[in-house]
């Protein structure tokens, strides 16, 4: 048996894989920095473009100039003819009257105690200036004193202005009571001062005292707050076309009555143009 044994431990030991030593790998030679560089000089670089060594102001200022906005021309188109110093002063009259100035002699024998009742003088007065500042300024563009003078209020465009422009004109002598009350109001400031009440009467002083201000500026055209504010309103001389019939006509004709009094009527020789 012990024969046997040693011959199957040789078999064994025979058929036993030998392991194979492991193989080393190839070691790349290292290239030298020149060849690489040579290389990368050969070789196409995708480079960005360079940015311009301008500064930016610069290029701003190479940038074509904007065209300046042109100017809208305002003044008075040659079709029409600025009313005269006359013309201008007794309109204002007229208006002035027709708006406010009745209720001066109604405060004014109130004022010395009298009992006298004014109702229907009052309502009377209302109507003529609902009159004047709403429904002939909306119904022919003009005013009693526009008719009474032959004027007409024009804007730059030959347009007549919009209604409202004749309310706000009215509203001169309101405006200044408001500021003048409005200073009193701020004079005796106190806790219970109403500030809305206080705020209005104060931009009713500074309306008054731009109507001022901008009228002694552009006295020479006659231009005021409100002619400013529209764009160009001018005071111009009327023909009438005499196709007005029934009250128009009789308002119309008014211009003949104060003409042969002289009153509103411009001198010989007197230019229109003068402030």
């Amino acid at each position: 048996m012990g024969l046997l044994d040693r011959i199957d431990e040789e078999e064994s030991v025979e058929e036993t894989p030998v392991e194979k030593p492991k193989q080393e790998k190839e070691k790349k030679p290292r290239r030298s920095r020149r060849s690489k560089a040579s290389k990368s000089e050969d070789a196409p670089v995708a480079t960005a473009e360079e940015p311009s060594s301008e500064p930016r102001a610069r290029r701003r200022r190479n940038r074509e100039a904007r065209k300046p906005r042109e100017r809208v021309d305002r003044s008075l188109a040659e079709d029409y003819e600025k009313a005269g110093t006359a013309a201008f002063s007794f309109r204002r009259l007229i208006d002035f009257v027709a708006n406010i100035g009745w209720s001066i002699p109604i405060l004014a024998i109130g004022a010395f105690g009298s009992n006298s009742d004014f109702t229907w003088f009052l309502l009377g007065g209302m109507c003529i200036t609902l009159l004047n500042t709403i429904v002939l300024p909306v119904q022919f563009g003009r005013t009693l004193g526009n008719f009474t003078t032959r004027t007409a209020f024009v804007r730059h465009t030959g347009k007549q202005p919009v209604a409202i422009f004749h309310l706000l004109k009215a509203m001169f002598l309101p405006f200044i009571v408001l500021g003048l009350f409005g200073i009193q109001m701020a004079i005796n400031y106190s806790e219970n001062t109403n500030i809305v009440g206080l705020i209005i009467c104060m931009v009713a002083l500074l309306i008054v005292i731009a109507e001022i201000v901008i009228g002694r500026i552009r006295k020479s055209d006659r231009q005021g707050l409100w002619e400013s504010v529209f764009l160009g309103v001018y005071l111009v001389k009327h023909v009438s076309t005499g196709e007005s019939s029934g009250w128009l006509k009789r308002l119309e004709s008014s211009g003949d009555f104060f003409e042969s009094k002289g009153w509103g009527v411009d001198k010989e020789g007197e230019d229109s143009d003068e402030s």
